[in-house]
């Protein structure tokens, strides 16, 4: 005899959590958001973990973040490049998102993204090292029109202060406001662009400038702006390892309006004074190049080995600006690091504002020490503090701890086949090519100009 629902139904058991456990182990974390792209899934209960910052931005997500920035942090080899490479390319196929990635790694003279440029039918953006016109790299001028002259101001500040090795004076400062001020003039009367180097001669041969109703004479102004004289010789002077790089009118061929722009950097030194020149001349290039006001994009910033960003202060200044207005601007910023002990955050607290600035954190295998560090600064829980140095097992390559608001949970990361082929980093290190068991193929579609992808 069939019975009805009502006759069949039991009396609800009320319990406590921790007797509930154990009444139904078998019951997984409570999922997110339904809407996005798959990162893999949930390792304990098996589901599908989705991700997208802008979807969990929204008031009615099921999990309602304060800000859609995202911090990386794991040892090399464990799966960083290819989280971040399968989630561009899984987000492409929607209409409304466009990626800018500051590609620092690389072998053979080329980023590690030029596999998927080129599957995509894109160009990256290389700068070279001491390019005086050899054609083979590009120039970003940081007087470029596309930044407002108040910020350009900024930039010049800044760039300054990293040739200089620290804060300038209040009188330099005067010095090099009143240079870009004629340089920016010298510019318009000849109907061109003004570049550095006529900030330079601005600096070098002043005149006569008002300090309120005081006179300043140009011995005066020469005086105080020696020191951003010389900070700005080093990238105007053809003769210096810097010249190329920012000294000109902005190459011809950068697409700002691409759906993906990726700035090759491998051929910059990791040390010395290149990378965060480049860095802040980038973020405020970037902010009112790429990003337009109005529209319905959903941008995506990427930078990879971002304490060339985090450990210089003037660099960091112009990038919390940035992430601060992210959600303004529809702009996710993804920070890729190694390990939070590469900063040192008393010190920088531009760079400790950006961490704190993200809302959801990834975080791969760290050593122990470090894993704990990581864990106080980041306020994980106990389990996952437990997790993060069992590189071997629980997070395994592949695997990482994921802190998405107040959720943590631990997420295996899946990738195709094409993915495994594109975002591959350890062939070098390998005798015989990846054999991750992964049936699942998906074709990668070459990107068309304002085309969804």
């Amino acid at each position: 005899m069939v019975r009805t629902q009502t006759q069949t139904r039991r009396r609800a058991i009320r319990s406590t959590s921790a007797n509930a456990c154990g009444l139904y182990p078998a019951v997984g974390a409570a999922s997110m958001d339904p809407r996005g792209v798959i990162i893999g899934r949930e390792a304990y209960s098996g589901k599908a973990y989705i991700f997208d910052p802008f979807i969990l931005y929204d008031p009615k997500a099921r999990v309602r973040l304060p800000s859609p920035h995202v911090l990386v942090l794991g040892k090399s080899g464990h799966g960083k490049s290819a989280l971040e490479k399968t989630y561009v390319l899984r987000q492409l196929r929607f209409r409304d998102r466009n990626f800018c990635v500051l590609d620092a790694q690389g072998e053979d003279g080329a980023g590690e993204w030029d596999g998927i440029a080129r599957e995509l039918g894109i160009k990256p953006i290389r700068l070279v090292y001491g390019d005086t016109g050899t054609g083979d790299g590009i120039r970003i001028n940081p007087l470029d029109p596309r930044i407002p002259v108040e910020h350009q101001f900024k930039v010049l500040v800044s760039m300054t202060e990293i040739l200089a090795g620290g804060p300038l004076s209040s009188r330099t400062r005067f010095a090099l406001a009143e240079a870009h001020r004629t340089a920016s003039a010298a510019g318009r009367a000849d109907g061109r662009v003004p570049v550095l180097s006529d900030v330079l001669d601005a600096l070098t041969a002043p005149h006569e400038a008002l300090l309120g109703q005081q006179k300043v004479s140009p011995e005066e102004l020469s005086h105080w702006g020696q020191p951003a004289a010389l900070a700005l010789d080093e990238l105007c002077n053809p003769e210096r390892d810097l010249a190329g790089l920012f000294d000109g009118p902005t190459s011809a061929g950068i697409d700002l309006d691409a759906r993906l722009i990726v700035f090759d950097l491998t051929r910059l030194p990791r040390e010395g004074e290149a990378m965060p020149l480049l860095m802040a001349v980038i973020g405020p290039w970037i902010r009112f190049g790429w990003i337009k006001p109005g529209d319905n994009i959903k941008r995506t910033l990427i930078v990879e080995e971002a304490w060339h960003i985090l450990s210089h202060r003037p660099v960091a200044r112009l990038f919390e600006e940035l992430v601060r207005y992210g959600r303004r601007l529809g702009l996710s910023f993804w920070a890729i690091l190694h390990h939070l002990a590469d900063l040192v955050l008393e010190e920088a607290p531009e760079a400790a504002a950006i961490l704190k600035l993200t809302a959801t954190r990834v975080v791969y295998h760290l050593d122990r020490d470090e894993a704990e560090k990581t864990a106080d600064y980041l306020g994980l829980t106990s389990w996952a503090r437990r997790c993060l140095p069992d590189g071997a097992n629980i997070c395994a390559p592949g695997r990482a701890i994921w802190q998405v608001g107040s959720r943590i949970n631990l997420v295996e990361h899946i990738r195709t086949a094409t993915e495994i082929r594109l975002t591959d980093t350890n062939r070098r290190m390998t005798e015989r090519p990846s054999t991750e068991a992964v049936a699942i193929t998906a074709p990668v579609i070459r990107l068309r100009k304002g085309a969804a992808a």
